[in-house]
């Protein structure tokens, strides 16, 4: 069992959804030429699972979180299992905590694990003005990371990031 848990307090919740919300809606009016692009699906590997604690420790605290924005966290989510689908992993957590809370079930249904059945979702530092946004259904399933000039760098030498797509992204 990881030593991450899902978000339960609605207020923690709620003000991680709101910065992911705002994320996201900078995602659609960004060039995407500022951005750098990754195949959603990445966050269930090592490489990128570590690329995500070190743009953390480079440029913050070591602590993120990740938000699901769809399917819906509140009608969905929150109603059947009485949790938020999001986390926080703390600097003291390992890679294989991260790895875990991904494929954990909320609750009777493990289909419903994070890793699983989101279809956008958000990481964000805890503090830091970075974020990840990926939609599953963006051009097959794209991700994109956007930051200050000193992350975008780091990140860029750290992971291989692909091509930026023709498609922009979708709102949500």
């Amino acid at each position: 069992m990881s030593n991450i848990d899902f978000i339960h307090d609605r207020e923690t919740f709620l003000s991680l959804w709101q910065r992911a919300c705002v994320c996201a809606q900078k995602v659609a009016v960004t060039p995407a030429s500022d951005l750098l692009h990754f195949d959603s699906s990445n966050i269930g590997t090592k490489i990128f699972k570590a690329l995500i604690r070190d743009i953390a420790s480079f440029k913050g605290t070591g602590e993120f979180a990740m938000i699901v924005l769809n399917p819906d966290p509140f009608s969905y989510f929150h109603f059947h299992f009485g949790k938020y689908p999001g986390f926080i992993v703390k600097a003291h957590h390992s890679n294989n905590d991260f790895s875990e809370m991904l494929m954990t079930d909320p609750g009777d249904s493990p289909a419903d694990a994070i890793g699983y059945y989101s279809e956008q979702y958000v990481v964000l530092p805890i503090s830091g003005e970075w974020f990840m946004y990926a939609d599953r259904g963006w051009d097959g399933g794209t991700g994109v990371l956007t930051g200050p000039p000193d992350v975008m760098m780091f990140a860029r030498e750290s992971f291989a990031f692909y091509e930026n797509p023709d498609q922009p992204p979708r709102s949500i």
